[in-house]
């Protein structure tokens, strides 16, 4: 499929051309004869032109100045979309096609459609849809749904229905026939269409063959439901012969795994083990194994485990998956033992609300931990407990009081941003957006202390360190035997005020380190400038508003302007949820901690959640006051594309009139200070959340393959990756 089609090549070179009035009307009547895919083409490649004929792309002119409202945070009529859908998307594809838009901004157009539709299968296909065009248009046949499965996920958007989509990918990538065949084979137009007889289905399917191409295709709750039918089928279908030892019955259980095709579900004991234990006598247990460390909380199953103990195999390594991580959005980092699963963060990305990839240790976990309060860290562990986790969550107290406000703060976005029949629909909704999962996660939740050690299985030993992300943010050294592998979470350990300058005592000699490194490779910044721009803007500005992320960001900004003794010389205000946030922190101030705006903003410093100004008080301060050059706002970390913050950053907004300052705060550690720390680290390095491999699958890939990343000695982990220990 040629872009532009020839047709349109022809009209635009007529265009160029000086026009009569009769020219002008012929071309108007072959333009309005178009089809709306050949008519977006036309528009976004001509829209600039000097003889362009607004008045025969009056539907195009009204959805295209919708977008932009879009793009500026303004949801204003957003019926217009929802009507023109596919018009929308035409649009918004030939405009990242003639890189008019880039995929950041045909992201934040698919997400407005997928989420205010009222018909979720429709909009669906029509995605699917106009993501295979624009690979054809890129000439990407190679690999082709590996990359459509990459797109998929950078948009946060689940496969569309088979049968509809099928047709699509044979007429568009020919020369990829026996893939596209071999796809279109597996089971997923049945178990769409089917999902009732997904137990007949499942007993014919060759897990060990199959599922890890159904990982990228199906839905984690699909998957999960799966991989629970195997188990159960095998457990009640097998009946083993008289054993008489655990060893015995794990040697026999395995053998027969590995002749259904089922080797590569995790032999746990709650699956496999427990269904058999009357087959065998428990194993006595001593006072000394039952030490202090053991979490009360989890107890009795840890004494299950000693009771049933089977053979380690010394040969088996440990094995690392990278659920999410690859990107900046979905953590998720899984640890494998020969006999235990944890689970490190399981984050919900707040760009498409995607969450990390699947895995079959994912229902046999020993437990999880969590790094900090921060969606993209925790935001989708509620789904874990939809699809039945009963186990326990470890982190610390303030990461618990945190999540509760977070999360419940984000229920209430769902269910006030997207349509009732996506919640209905997409797999994530259905469990995310339900309060009783989070309630769920919130009555598992096991507090550890700082520098404290607790076991979560027979071998498995973690010791929680602070992190200096935010408050109450923990990295992990995990000790598997006598392996260890420590995690830092987001870490900072560049000074701040909030920490009182302080940096994390991250070990050193771990077998495996895995590294938040957000700011790899980006240049340094001089942090004494970055404080004087703050505090002279304060200064000399009337009326500043300082929209700042509600935990850690905020609370950080008021204790430097509390240290330079501003607090004293100014009325500093901090405002809704960055409030509840330092009064759980106990954050001690001469400033003033609100919970709403109360009064008329006059000569005032307002410091309010929001960082992006998407919307919260701080946004409503910046709309009072748009027409005010004395009011200063003070920008202070990072900006998504197509938020108000990331257009006034960078003049993209003529209308308001403000004074605008940026001034990056950071709860993550500096290029200089990152680099240092590696320098030092023994064994194995991982990067993870690096800022440059954010970003869409394209770039990123072009990263991979770039000399930044192959002239190095770290690994960079791609979605669902591992690595062995």
């Amino acid at each position: 499929m040629d872009f532009p089609d020839s047709t349109v090549r022809d009209l635009i070179k007529k265009l160029k051309k000086d026009l009569t009035p009769d020219d002008q009307a012929i071309l108007i009547r072959e333009i309005e004869e178009l089809t709306s895919y050949k008519k977006s083409q036309l528009f976004c490649l001509s829209r600039d032109f000097d003889n362009f004929p607004l008045k025969a792309f009056t539907v195009e002119n009204e959805v295209w100045n919708t977008i932009q409202e879009i793009f500026k945070g303004e949801y204003k009529e957003k019926s217009i979309l929802i009507r023109d859908s596919e018009m929308s998307l035409f649009l918004a594809e030939s405009a990242v096609i003639s890189e008019i838009f880039d995929l950041e901004d045909f992201r934040t157009v698919v997400r407005f459609l997928y989420t205010n539709t009222k018909d979720y299968s429709d909009i669906t296909c029509k995605i699917n849809q106009s993501v295979l065009r624009f690979l054809n248009s890129r000439r990407i046949e190679a690999q082709i749904l590996s990359k459509f499965h990459s797109m998929l996920f950078f948009l946060g958007i689940p496969l569309a229905s088979i049968d509809e989509i099928g047709e699509s990918l044979y007429k568009l990538f020919p020369k990829a026939k026996s893939e596209i065949q071999s796809f279109l084979e597996l089971p997923i137009s049945t178990i769409q269409k089917y999902p009732e007889y997904i137990d007949e289905t499942v007993e014919q399917l060759k897990y060990d063959e199959v599922m890890p191409i159904l990982k990228k295709w199906l839905s984690n709750e699909i998957l999960s439901k799966i991989e629970k039918i195997k188990v159960a089928q095998f457990t009640e279908n097998w009946i083993p012969k008289k054993v008489t030892s655990i060893d015995d019955l794990v040697s026999k259980i395995k053998l027969e795994l590995s002749e259904k095709n089922l080797s590569s579900i995790p032999l746990v004991y709650d699956s496999f083990i427990k269904p058999y234990y009357k087959s065998v006598k428990p194993k006595s247990i001593s006072q000394d194994a039952i030490h202090s460390r053991i979490p009360s909380e989890i107890l009795q199953s840890y004494v299950e485990k000693l009771a049933y103990p089977y053979t380690v195999h010394k040969e088996k390594e440990i094995q690392v998956y990278f659920l999410g991580g690859a990107t900046i959005g979905t953590m998720g980092i899984l640890i494998c033992t020969p006999k235990s699963n944890l689970l490190i963060d399981y984050g919900m990305s707040v760009a498409n609300y995607q969450i990390p990839y699947w895995n079959e240790a994912l229902n046999h976990l020993d437990g999880v931990l969590v790094t900090h309060a921060h969606l993209d860290h925790v935001g989708a562990i509620p789904y874990l407990y939809g699809q039945g986790f009963e186990g326990f969550v470890f982190g610390s107290t303030m990461t618990k009081n945190f999540a509760n406000i977070l999360m419940l703060d984000s229920l209430g976005l769902m269910k006030k941003n997207i349509d009732s029949s996506v919640r209905k629909s997409d797999h994530r909704f259905k469990f995310l957006s339900q309060p009783k999962n989070i309630h769920k996660m919130l009555d598992h939740y096991v507090t550890v202390k700082p520098q404290s050690e607790f076991q979560i299985s027979p071998d498995i030993v973690v010791e929680a360190i602070p992190a200096n992300h935010i408050q109450g943010s923990y990295s992990y050294l995990v000790k598997c035997g006598e392996k260890k592998i420590l995690f830092s979470g987001d870490v900072n350990m560049d000074p701040t005020s909030l920490f009182k300058n302080k940096a994390p005592d991250l070990p050193k000699d771990a077998d495996l380190t895995i590294m938040d490194s957000t700011y790899y490779g980006q240049p340094a910044f001089n942090a004494k400038e970055r404080d004087k721009l703050l505090f002279n803007t304060v200064n000399e500005s009337k009326k500043v508003i300082i929209p700042a992320f509600s935990v850690g960001r905020a609370q950080e900004i008021m204790v430097k302007l509390e240290k330079e003794g501003l607090t004293k010389e100014r009325k500093i205000t901090m405002l809704g949820m960055a409030t509840k946030v330092a009064r759980l922190t106990g954050l001690k101030t001469g400033g003033y901690l609100s919970d709403y705006l109360t009064q008329p903003f006059e000569d005032e410093v307002v410091i309010s959640g929001g960082g992006m100004v998407n919307g919260g008080y701080a946004r409503e301060l910046i709309e009072q006051t748009k027409d005010d050059p004395e009011t200063a706002i003070i920008l202070c970390g990072y900006l998504a594309k197509n938020t108000l913050g990331y257009r006034l950053k960078h003049g993209l907004e003529p209308d308001y009139k403000q004074k605008i300052v940026f001034t990056r705060f950071s709860g993550h550690s500096s290029s200089k200070t990152l680099v240092e720390y590696l320098n030092s680290v023994k064994g194995k390095k991982v990067l993870v959340h690096v800022g440059d491999l954010s970003k869409d699958p394209i770039t990123s890939e072009n990263i991979r393959n770039s000399d930044m990343i192959s002239k190095t000695d770290y690994y960079f982990p791609s979605l669902g990756s591992s690595i062995n220990v």
